[in-house]
């Protein structure tokens, strides 16, 4: 048998994964000519701080997430997540209570969404004080049972989390269907009694997901070869279960949960169904329909043999950790995971609504139906093992973290005024900050977008060590003329650093320039431009051509009225003829 898998302690722990091509000497001469050294000016007595903070475009917020339960798991988003009842969006802060930190939101975002335990709430930017309760939903069948909140905590935190790709790799082929059989746990007995409650849906409803659930029993052995003639199908008729057929499942009637019912009156008691008592020798199997027409008319199977094969596909994975090839393979669609919680054992199910082959709408969390099953013995198990949500992860600590994504936009000629086109390094950066680490642990991930300069200039973070170049060859034009082929930037450069860290860049000179630099009263010597959604297809972030001041361009100085600035001047330009990008 395998070892039972344990649930830690919540409160101590959570159960745990530019090359510059050369131009001729005579593009070399224009640059020279148009990164003109003109002293600066008027900066006589100014405080570098108070000068820099009146062109940031962040606000610095306060985050502080208390629960019942400390364990609970949640995301922040800079806009709603959900596309129907697709997670899109990459969150800008994960943790698990208690929560106690900042973030730095664009000045452009209003609100702040928040997912945990399968709801989905907003919030007005601004300092935010959230006190969770623990959900302890309970029976409003005759057999009542109510279900730990720990229970709940686990399976919304730990094992099926709002968030995409909870069942990755090879764990995608394996079945975990309930198997009646002895084992040293339970000792002999003649037959297991199985009980059904439904928990939720890990937020699906935020997108009008509402799906319905039966399930059946075939012979074990039957397992890796299954058809649909080997199975018994059962559903729920006047609250009995009853055995029907699969042409009742594909006409979507006669279902054990129809989440749309169990969610209409108060959330926190739900349905417990007694499936039955079953012999030994045979395996419990779910069926599921959301609201995908694909496939077997969109039912979802959580046997793999039953879903039809993957002939050839490669997943990638939605937080940009890499991609999995499928070839000829049959996927699981739901999973079944053996839990031991303070006083409770037992398994949760969790389903999911599309195949993995349906691009912009699998999101591979299966939350989208969410039951408890109680077994008499309780140590009835699943067929395989796999690591769901959180589970797997060793460390905690890399599942809590803040990302900033942005752009670098520098000027090089500190501490001259240089012709304030902002693209002698245009650098995009995503910097992950592990902040409950010990160490202080940055993942730091930078590429040039484009270079207009003709100083030998270096791109790097320093710390207390000094500094850690990362783009080392940003002298030279690129991708600010628009009459010049467009180069496709380099690979990224990754890396992870330690500590508080400083972005800046070394001019060739032996001048670090940072954030906090500045050339005249009017204009500083970097801008840090937001992206609050870097994979957002309607807006990217277009640069100065070469030569052409960054007030040319937006309505940088001043609003299109004569006022200050806008919170998001850099999305619309004031001239698009004037500036670069894709």
């Amino acid at each position: 048998m395998r070892p039972e898998r344990k649930m830690l302690n919540f409160a101590k722990n959570i159960p745990t994964t530019m090359q510059v091509s050369a131009f001729p000497l005579i593009f070399a001469a224009l640059g020279l000519a148009a990164c003109v050294n003109t002293d600066r000016n008027g900066t006589a007595g100014i405080d570098p701080a108070a000068y820099v903070e009146t062109f940031s475009n962040r606000k610095t917020v306060t985050v502080d997430v208390i629960s019942e339960i400390p364990g609970e798991y949640f995301a922040f988003y800079y806009g709603n997540p959900y596309d129907g009842e697709t997670l899109t969006r990459q969150p800008v802060l994960t943790g698990f209570t208690p929560i106690h930190t900042t973030l730095e939101v664009p000045k452009d975002v209003t609100k702040i969404y928040v997912t945990a335990q399968g709801d989905l709430k907003s919030y007005p930017v601004g300092n935010l004080s959230i006190a969770a309760e623990a959900a302890t939903p309970s029976s409003r069948a005759s057999d009542v049972y109510k279900v730990p909140a720990e229970v709940m905590t686990a399976v919304n935190s730990v094992y099926f989390p709002e968030k995409p790709n909870n069942v990755r790799g090879e764990d995608l082929f394996v079945c975990t269907d309930l198997v009646i059989a002895r084992t040293p746990s339970t000792g002999d007995f003649d037959e297991a009694e199985l009980w059904l409650t439904f928990l939720g849906d890990g937020g699906a409803r935020q997108g009008s997901l509402y799906g319905k659930l039966w399930f059946y029993t075939y012979p074990s052995e039957r397992m890796d070869r299954l058809t649909a003639a080997d199975c018994t199908f059962y559903g729920v008729v006047n609250d009995e279960v009853v055995p029907v057929t699969l042409d009742d499942i594909r006409a979507y009637r006669k279902w054990v949960f129809y989440t749309r019912d169990e969610l209409m009156g108060n959330v926190s008691t739900y349905k417990r169904f007694k499936l039955g008592s079953f012999p030994k020798g045979v395996n419990v199997g779910f069926a599921y329909y959301g609201n995908s027409p694909v496939g077997d008319h969109g039912i979802r199977f959580t046997t793999p043999a039953l879903n039809p094969a993957v002939e050839d596909y490669t997943l990638r994975y939605s937080d940009g950790s890499g991609s999995y090839r499928i070839t000829n393979r049959h996927l699981a669609n739901g999973f079944v995971c053996h839990v031991t919680v303070g006083d409770f054992q037992g398994n949760i199910l969790g389903m999911e609504n599309r195949l993995v082959t349906e691009i912009g709408k699998y999101d591979g969390d299966y939350n989208d139906l969410l039951c408890l099953i109680q077994s008499n013995p309780k140590e009835i198990e699943p067929s395989g093992s796999v690591e769901t949500g959180n589970s797997g992860a060793e460390d905690p600590e890399k599942l809590e973290c803040k990302t900033t994504s942005g752009i670098y936009l520098f000027e090089d000629n500190y501490p001259w005024k240089g012709d304030l086109d902002f693209n002698d390094a245009v650098i995009q950066y995503q910097i992950k900050d592990y902040y409950k680490s010990g160490n202080k642990a940055k993942q730091v991930t930078v590429r040039a977008l484009a270079t207009g300069a003709s100083m030998d200039n270096k791109f790097g973070f320093r710390d207390a060590k000094g500094f850690t170049c990362l783009l080392p060859d940003l002298k030279g034009f690129r991708n600010v003329y628009p009459d010049r082929q467009w180069e496709e930037p380099a690979e990224a450069e990754t890396q992870t650093l330690y500590g508080d860290i400083q972005p800046c860049m070394e001019n060739g000179r032996g001048v670090y320039i940072y954030l906090s630099s500045f050339n005249t009263t009017e204009y500083p010597c970097v801008l840090d431009i937001p992206l609050s959604d870097p994979d957002d297809p309607s807006w990217s972030f277009r640069w100065p051509q070469e030569g052409k001041s960054i007030d040319d361009c937006y309505f940088f100085l001043r609003n299109a009225k004569g006022g200050p600035r806008a919170a998001d001047w850099y999305k619309t330009p004031k001239n698009a003829d004037l500036v670069m990008g894709r």
